[in-house]
Order: structure tokens, then C-alpha cells, then sequence
């Protein structure tokens, strides 16, 4: 039963995104992995710790995404000339809309007091700015316009599970590498499957390990600047992903 599958949070994420096994391997090393890394290190090597609150920050953050997926994948299509149907026959009547959201929301609100950050101003700013660049991708029509909602989008999708729990410093040392490394990158591959640039490469394991190599000039720029090798590891372990796909001679799975 449709309502049932999609009703709890990461359900519907998983329905109409990531549906195979190897598309979770694939967020589990692009997208997951080196945020989690980060929230390790930064916290003094606390794995058990930094893994249980990344989890439940996810998750949180998980809950209000997927109600931009919805309101896109229920909403927005109906007024594209030719609509991406991600979930075969998906056609929810409003109440049960209603119902995924307000699941989802009292989720968010339930790990938000788990957390002890319900209150806390930059976890509410977070997600107001979440929700308003969501919105305004889903409901502008220029796809130049949705080229700067998707860059936002992806930067905040990036940090999500771990900003709450990162100083100041700590935030403004890897802002600059997480654009780099995956904002930048994530929007290029986003405006080419738009029809804004022509990359016909892009699909390549080679051209992702150009593009990593390519940015380690920078990156190892801002390890010098902010006195730490954490810019340079990140790109590294990109460039070593794409370096190893490459050698291996096989087509990794595309992420939307």
C-alpha cells in the first residue's frame, strides 16, 4: 500500500531516488562519508558519538527534504511540459500528502528535542532557509533561475547532518572545500542534465578525476591559509574515489 511505504521519514527518498543497493553505496561515499569524517575528527575521534548524532541530524534533516521531493514530485510536475515521473503510477490524493508531512514534521520536532536543539537559533535558521530554497526550486520556471535554488540546495543537503554540531571555525574552515569539492561539482553535472551546458564527458570516471585534480591547487591553497590539511584531505579522497573507479574500468551509478 502506497501510503505505508512512503510514510516514514527516508521512505520516500529511498522510493523515488535511491531504489537500488548501489545507489546508496554511491550517497554513502559521495555524500555521507566525509561530512561523517569531519564530525569525527573535529570531535576528538568520538566515532560511537559522532555516528549516533550524525544519524539522528540526517534524519532530521531528511524529514524536510523529502517534503520539498513531494511537494515537487506531486505538485510541480503537473505544470512541466514533459514531467521526470520518479514513482510509477504516484498520483496522492492531498490528505495523504498531509499525512507524509505531518509525520515528517513531528519527526523533525522529536529529534530536534532528542538532539537538545529545538530552540537553538541556527537549527531554526537552517531549516527556514532550507524550506525557502526548496520552495522557490520548486515553484520558479526558469532553470537558470533553479541553477542558484539547486547550488543552495546541494550546500546545505552537504552540511546538514553535522553543522549543529561544528564551531564557528570548524564551519568556515570546510565551507570553501565542501563547494568545491561537491556543491560546484554537483551543480555543473545538475545544469548539464538541464540542457544548460554541454558536457558530454561528464558521465566519465576520467573527467571526474580531471576535475578533482584540476581543483587541488585550491584546495591545497586553503590548507596553507587555514593552517590545516583538512581542505586537501577532502579533495584527495575524492580524487583517489574517481582514480580507483577509473583503474577498476566500470561505470559507477549516476545520483540524482
Amino acid at each position: 500500500m502506497m501510503f505505508l511505504r512512503f510514510l516514514l521519514p527516508y521512505t520516500y527518498f529511498y522510493g523515488s531516488r535511491v531504489k537500488q543497493l548501489k545507489y546508496n553505496l554511491y550517497y554513502l561515499i559521495i555524500d555521507w562519508a566525509v561530512p561523517l569524517a569531519v564530525l569525527i575528527y573535529f570531535t576528538g575521534y568520538d566515532w560511537r558519538g559522532g555516528l549516533g548524532h550524525f544519524a539522528l541530524a540526517y534524519l532530521a534533516f531528511i524529514s524536510i527534504y523529502e517534503i520539498g521531493y513531494l511537494g515537487n514530485d506531486v505538485y510541480s510536475v503537473r505544470k512541466e511540459a514533459k514531467p521526470r515521473r520518479r514513482v510509477k503510477d504516484f498520483d496522492p490524493s492531498d490528505a495523504v500528502v498531509m499525512a507524509w508531512i505531518g509525520v515528517r514534521l513531528l519527526a523533525f520536532g522529536a529529534i530536534s528535542w532528542q538532539l537538545r536543539v529545538l530552540s537553538n537559533p541556527l537549527w531554526l535558521a537552517f531549516y527556514a532557509v532550507l524550506a525557502l530554497f526548496f520552495y522557490l526550486h520548486n515553484a520558479l520556471n526558469d532553470k537558470e533561475l533553479k541553477v542558484m535554488t539547486f547550488l543552495n540546495l546541494a550546500f546545505m543537503r552537504y552540511l546538514a547532518p553535522v553543522f549543529i554540531f561544528l564551531s564557528a571555525g570548524q564551519l568556515m574552515l570546510i565551507a570553501a572545500p565542501v563547494f568545491l569539492n561537491y556543491v560546484f561539482y554537483r551543480t555543473l553535472m545538475y545544469m548539464d542534465s538541464k540542457d544548460l551546458l554541454h558536457m558530454p564527458s561528464r558521465r566519465m570516471p576520467a573527467y571526474k578525476v580531471n576535475y578533482y585534480l584540476l581543483i587541488g591547487g585550491v584546495s591545497l591553497l586553503l590548507s596553507l591559509m587555514g593552517h590545516s590539511w583538512v581542505p586537501a584531505l577532502i579533495t584527495g579522497y575524492y580524487l583517489l574515489f574517481w582514480m580507483a573507479v577509473k583503474l577498476a574500468g566500470f561505470q559507477p551509478p549516476q545520483a540524482d
